[in-house]
């Protein structure tokens, strides 16, 4: 994503929110009891259901670029 015209000459914050999927919720709720699940659902999953790759999937790269005059 280019940031260029975002960002000042110092002292900037970059936050990422990263999220996770739907059913890798539902698994991990499947772990909980049904008290302290967050979410709600007719879909059965087994806490044994392996995760989708999920959230950040690679390297992440700040480059700066110097323009050539």
């Amino acid at each position: 994503m280019e940031i260029t015209e975002a960002v000042k000459a110092k002292d900037n914050l970059l936050e990422i929110e990263v999220v996770n999927l739907w059913p890798n919720r539902l698994i991990g709720d499947a772990a909980l009891p049904p008290e302290k699940r967050i979410t709600r659902t007719n879909i059965a999953f087994d806490q044994k259901t392996p995760l989708l790759p999920s959230g950040l999937l690679g390297p992440v790269c700040i480059m700066r670029v110097v323009a050539s005059a």
